[in-house]
């Protein structure tokens, strides 16, 4: 397993607001075979992990994340990288309505622009970043709202507000081993499972180990929300430095025998 393969999954109760909702499921973070109170369960409505490769972004789902589960579709991804977004329930109850992002605090988001339907067509995607303002409106999720938001309205959304830096596709593979070691070194279970690749290097080195940068995801029920926090890489930096230092000194130790 690479040094820099993490399972970046947390569970809703890690959340600073979280009343009612809970990690009830398995494997890091309590995500997998896990879906939001009152809910839909099911291996099919059941998005599992996040993990974070170097700069490659995994999401490990039972919900097919390209085909979506009908009548519902896969939403945006999105990010914030210095730690100051909403993303815990609660942060926004409006149903069936527009809100925005100086409700929410992202900085990113990956927009899949071949929707048809509840499909997301073939995954491709544009990346914008995005201002913390009412210029930037957000579609909501319909059923569940704590796992807001869904989607970026790119019509409504003041283009003085959003800019497009990137593309591409998520890549999506099926494996059907019903126990499914991820990485991490930890397991998703339950049968299916879709696993989605995502490049991330639009994002600055530094944010994919501040220990800070959030990714969330949803449908468009809301189902089941997922969120990944990075690890921090400075305290892992810390920590293979100090153990570098030991062998070093049990290196020039064994040399004066």
């Amino acid at each position: 397993m690479s040094a820099s393969a993490y399972n970046i999954t947390i569970n809703d109760l890690q959340a600073p607001n979280a009343p009612g909702w809970h990690a009830n499921g398995k494997g890091q973070g309590g995500e997998d075979q896990e879906t939001e109170p009152g809910t839909a369960p099911g291996q099919d409505w059941d998005l599992e992990a996040f993990t974070l490769n170097g700069k490659k972004l995994t999401i490990y789902s039972g919900y097919n994340l390209l085909a979506g589960n009908k009548p519902y579709g896969l939403g945006d991804l999105f990010i914030d990288t210095n730690g100051d977004a909403h993303w815990q329930p609660g942060a926004d109850n409006h149903i069936n309505g527009k809100t925005d992002n100086s409700v929410f605090l992202y900085d990113y988001v990956v927009h899949f622009t071949k929707r048809s339907g509840f499909s997301i067509g073939d995954g491709s995607y544009t990346v914008y970043q995005i201002d913390n303002s009412k210029s930037v409106v957000l579609t909501e999720t319909v059923f569940k709202s704590g796992s807001n938001p869904w989607i970026l309205d790119t019509d409504k959304s003041s283009k003085d507000h959003i800019k497009a830096i990137s593309s591409g596709q998520l890549g999506v593979t099926v494996n059907n081993t019903a126990t499914l070691t991820i990485d991490g070194g930890t397991q998703v279970t339950g049968g299916t499972h879709y696993m989605g690749d995502l490049d991330v290097s639009f994002l600055p080195t530094g944010d994919l180990a501040n220990g800070k940068t959030i990714f969330h995801i949803t449908m468009q029920c809301g189902n089941d929300s997922l969120v990944g926090r990075v690890a921090d890489g400075g305290a892992t930096l810390t920590l293979l430095g100090a153990a570098m230092t030991t062998l070093a000194f049990l290196v020039r130790r064994q040399g004066k025998k």
